[in-house]
Protein backbone atom coordinates (compact mmCIF):
# COMPACT_ATOMS: atom_id res chain seq x y z
CA UNK A 1 0.00 0.00 0.00
CA UNK A 2 1.76 3.31 -1.06
CA UNK A 3 -1.02 6.38 -0.35
CA UNK A 4 0.37 9.74 0.31
CA UNK A 5 -2.99 11.50 0.11
CA UNK A 6 -3.82 11.48 3.96
CA UNK A 7 -7.15 11.67 3.51
CA UNK A 8 -7.19 8.52 1.06
CA UNK A 9 -4.61 6.95 3.01
CA UNK A 10 -7.90 6.47 6.31
CA UNK A 11 -9.83 5.17 3.21
CA UNK A 12 -7.71 2.56 2.18
CA UNK A 13 -6.35 1.09 5.58
CA UNK A 14 -9.93 0.79 6.13
CA UNK A 15 -10.56 -1.19 2.74
CA UNK A 16 -7.35 -3.44 3.87
CA UNK A 17 -9.11 -3.91 7.39
CA UNK A 18 -12.45 -5.22 5.78
CA UNK A 19 -10.26 -7.12 3.35
CA UNK A 20 -8.45 -8.82 6.12
CA UNK A 21 -11.83 -9.11 8.44
CA UNK A 22 -13.12 -11.12 5.48
CA UNK A 23 -10.32 -13.77 5.35
CA UNK A 24 -10.02 -14.41 8.99
CA UNK A 25 -13.94 -15.31 8.87
CA UNK A 26 -13.16 -17.93 6.18
CA UNK A 27 -13.98 -21.52 7.51
CA UNK A 28 -11.54 -22.82 6.66
CA UNK A 29 -8.34 -20.15 7.43
CA UNK A 30 -4.98 -22.00 9.02
CA UNK A 31 -3.09 -20.92 12.03
CA UNK A 32 -0.41 -19.63 10.08
CA UNK A 33 -2.86 -17.63 7.88
CA UNK A 34 -4.64 -16.08 10.89
CA UNK A 35 -1.26 -15.14 12.48
CA UNK A 36 -0.08 -13.10 9.00
CA UNK A 37 -3.43 -11.54 9.28
CA UNK A 38 -3.06 -10.50 13.09
CA UNK A 39 0.11 -9.14 12.22
CA UNK A 40 -1.17 -7.09 8.76
CA UNK A 41 -3.47 -5.83 11.39
CA UNK A 42 -1.10 -4.84 14.15
CA UNK A 43 0.92 -2.83 11.16
CA UNK A 44 -2.27 -1.08 10.07
CA UNK A 45 -2.93 0.18 13.14
CA UNK A 46 0.39 1.22 13.78
CA UNK A 47 -0.01 2.97 10.17
CA UNK A 48 -2.85 4.93 11.41
CA UNK A 49 -2.09 6.05 14.11
CA UNK A 50 1.29 7.52 12.24
CA UNK A 51 -1.10 8.93 9.13
CA UNK A 52 -3.16 10.56 12.17
CA UNK A 53 -0.30 11.85 13.88
CA UNK A 54 1.21 13.38 10.78
CA UNK A 55 -1.70 14.73 9.60
CA UNK A 56 -2.55 16.33 13.22
CA UNK A 57 1.28 17.84 12.67
CA UNK A 58 0.79 19.58 9.07
CA UNK A 59 -3.20 21.07 10.81
CA UNK A 60 -0.94 22.41 13.62
CA UNK A 61 1.73 23.79 11.15
CA UNK A 62 -0.82 24.99 9.17
CA UNK A 63 -2.64 26.94 12.11
CA UNK A 64 0.75 28.28 13.39
CA UNK A 65 1.48 29.46 10.37
CA UNK A 66 -2.00 31.48 10.05
CA UNK A 67 -1.44 32.70 13.82
CA UNK A 68 2.32 34.05 12.45
CA UNK A 69 0.45 35.90 9.57
CA UNK A 70 -1.63 37.40 11.98
CA UNK A 71 0.69 38.66 14.30
CA UNK A 72 3.83 39.29 11.89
Amino acid sequence: MLEINPDKLATRIGAAEQAIAQQESRPDITELERRKLADARSMLKVLSRIASSEKRAAHDAALQSRQQERVG
